[in-house]
């Protein structure tokens, strides 16, 4: 049982922040690559470190703070959130 509250908490406070691809409908390949972290600077690491895992190369196009809503909700939620575009597939 403390295992799994365990598991629930780590869950809770690492978020849920959005990490998705926009592909280029002509091609069918990524053409953007969307992150989000806590600060601007763990945004673009997790935007680097998506682009490694998508096998491509990006370079950064915008960062922009998200607003956050509640009471606790900047516990859980990434507020930055960054776009990279496709510059080189590897």
């Amino acid at each position: 049982m403390n295992r799994g509250w365990a598991i629930g908490i780590v869950v809770f406070l690492a978020g849920c922040g959005p990490h998705y691809t926009i592909p280029n409908y002509d091609t069918n390949e990524i053409e953007k690559v969307i992150s989000s972290g806590r600060s601007p600077q763990g945004c673009i690491e997790n935007l680097k470190e998506d682009a490694k895992n998508l096998n491509v190369e990006v370079r950064l196009t915008d960062v922009q703070q998200q607003p956050s809503s509640g009471p606790i909700s900047w516990i859980y939620t990434n507020t930055y959130m960054c776009t990279g575009k496709v510059v080189a597939k590897k």
